[in-house]
C-alpha cells in the first residue's frame, strides 16, 4: 500500500469518526424503575372521616383558641345540611401560613386528653429505673404529648402531630404544658357551651 491510500484511508475513518451528523448505534431504552405508592392510613377521627352528604352545603364554624410555643389550637365543628356532623379540636405544630402538620381530637376523647396532660405533669421524678425516660399520651388521631428527662433542664414535654408526616415542637416547660393544657379544657368548654348544629 502506499502512501497516499494510506493516507486517504485515515482521512475517511478519521471523517467518519469525526462526522457531526453520524448516528450512534441504538440503544434498548432503560428500564423504569419500580414506584411504590402508599396509600394514606384510613380516617382515625369523626373530624378526619367526615364527608359531607352528596348535594349537601358543608357548613364549619370553627374558632381560634390560642398558641403555646409553635403549637396552636382551635375547636371546630363541621356539618352538612343533611344532617351529618362532627365537633372537635384541631392541634398544629408549626407555622399555620408555612409547613406545618395538624392532629384531630373528637370531642368525646377531651376529657381523656385532660387526664393525660396531667398525668404527664404530675411525674415528678424518674419513674422507671433507668437513667433516661419517656411518658407518652396518644389520641386515635395520632396527637402524642411526651414527657422525658433531660439532662439540664429537668422534665421536659413534647407535642407531636401528624398521622403521615410527623412534627413536633421544640421542648416545652411545664409551665408550657399547662398553658397548652387549658386551651384542651378551653375547647371542651366551648363544646359543651354550643348546642350542636347552632
Amino acid at each position: 500500500m502506499n502512501s497516499i491510500t494510506c493516507m486517504w484511508t485515515i482521512g475517511c475513518v478519521l471523517a467518519t469518526v469525526l462526522a457531526p451528523n453520524a448516528q450512534a448505534p441504538a440503544q434498548p431504552p432503560a428500564a423504569a424503575a419500580p414506584v411504590f405508592v402508599t396509600p394514606p392510613p384510613p380516617p382515625a377521627t369523626l373530624l378526619e372521616a367526615f364527608k359531607p352528604a352528596d348535594g349537601s352545603v358543608l357548613t364549619v364554624g370553627y374558632e381560634d383558641l390560642g398558641d403555646v410555643a409553635n403549637v396552636s389550637v382551635d375547636v371546630r365543628e363541621m356539618r352538612d345540611s343533611r344532617g351529618g356532623r362532627a365537633r372537635g379540636m384541631v392541634v398544629t405544630v408549626g407555622n399555620r401560613r408555612g409547613p406545618h402538620e395538624q392532629s384531630y381530637v373528637d370531642e368525646d376523647e377531651l376529657a381523656e386528653l385532660q387526664k393525660g396532660v396531667d398525668a404527664l405533669l404530675a411525674i415528678g421524678h424518674n419513674p422507671t429505673p433507668f437513667r433516661n425516660f419517656d411518658v407518652q399520651y396518644a389520641t386515635r388521631g395520632e396527637l402524642v404529648l411526651t414527657a422525658s428527662s433531660s439532662r439540664n433542664r429537668g422534665i421536659v414535654y413534647r407535642v407531636e402531630v401528624g398521622r403521615i408526616l410527623k412534627v413536633a415542637s421544640g421542648p416545652l416547660t411545664g409551665g408550657e404544658m399547662q398553658q397548652l393544657r387549658t386551651l384542651f379544657e378551653g375547647a371542651s368548654q366551648k363544646l359543651a357551651t354550643v348546642p350542636p348544629g347552632k
